[in-house]
């Protein structure tokens, strides 16, 4: 599996890509993640299954949610659902220039617990999204472009406002460069026998610094994600192939099938062998088993 930015559509001078399922599409999306903050509208459809770093969550018709920056993702529906779901991919240097402080941003807008705490804040956002959708969908002009970005900025202010808490390390200065540059090397290599030290001397950097970086921009340590992407990808060989547990723990990067035991059942409470048994025969429907 390897993990891909998602396919959108760009409008020259806004500071955003959107993208957009219809009745026509289904929604299969696979892991993925953006340099920027992403916001997700579900218009219609049926529940929709929405993965966050190995955590599912459910959203319904209706939902608002946001996904933070470098945040692996991805997304399955039914495929006989009529699906409208509207999202924005925020241009991270456009932001960052507006809002210097945005880049400690860390987005609580989830759904139905959002909206029960802030809901005038969480209505506006909706209705900001829906207008801007309408807008594209019409063509865009220079006077629409202009509405496009009133209401953009309705929604960054509502964001900052309402649903934002700040990182918990705002003193490091973050190096956005090195974090892609390894984030894409550990999403290429994870089958290699690489950890946080190889990949710190590979990058000239130390230790402290890269798990400082990764703290910062992607809220766990680099051994935690190298572990989380090794993961991923064994649970994804468990539920498509009939693969020994060896042959697995191996590929994906763990020394042996007694490691990979050991973190799996961490992560996931159930042996590898377990999970294969109870889910299997779900996995084309159940996106907690992408």
């Amino acid at each position: 599996m390897k993990i891909l930015h998602e396919t959108v559509q760009t409008i020259p001078r806004l500071p955003f890509k959107y993208f957009e399922h219809d009745p026509l599409t289904t929604i299969d999306v696979a892991p993925h993640w953006h340099q920027g903050l992403e916001l997700n509208y579900l218009a219609a459809g049926k529940n929709l299954k929405f993965v966050t770093d190995g955590h599912t969550s459910q959203y319904h018709p209706g939902d608002l949610w946001s996904v933070d920056r470098r945040v692996v993702h991805s997304a399955t529906g039914d495929d006989q659902a009529d699906w409208d779901e509207f999202g924005i991919i925020i241009d991270d240097e456009f932001l960052q220039k507006q809002v210097p402080t945005s880049i400690n941003w860390q987005l609580t807008l989830n759904g139905p617990i959002a909206a029960a705490k802030e809901p005038r804040a969480y209505a506006a956002i909706r209705d900001h999204l829906i207008a801007i959708h309408d807008l594209l969908d019409a063509g865009t002009t220079e006077i629409s472009r202009l509405a496009i970005l009133s209401h953009f900025y309705g929604i960054l202010a509502a964001l900052g406002a309402h649903f934002m808490l700040p990182s918990e390390n705002p003193e490091v200065n973050p190096n956005l460069n090195l974090i892609d540059t390894v984030m894409n090397a550990i999403n290429e290599r994870y089958a290699e026998p690489i950890n946080g030290n190889t990949l710190a001397a590979q990058y000239h950097v130390s230790l402290t610094t890269l798990n400082q970086q990764f703290n910062t921009n992607v809220q766990m340590s680099v051994n935690r994600y190298l572990r989380l992407i090794r993961l991923m990808n064994a649970r994804r060989l468990l539920l498509e192939t009939d693969r020994k547990i060896d042959y697995i723990a191996t590929s994906c990067g763990f020394a042996n099938s007694k490691t990979f035991n050991r973190n799996f059942k961490a992560w996931k409470g159930q042996t590898p062998t377990e999970y294969r048994h109870a889910f299997t025969k779900y996995h084309r429907i159940d996106t907690s088993c992408l």
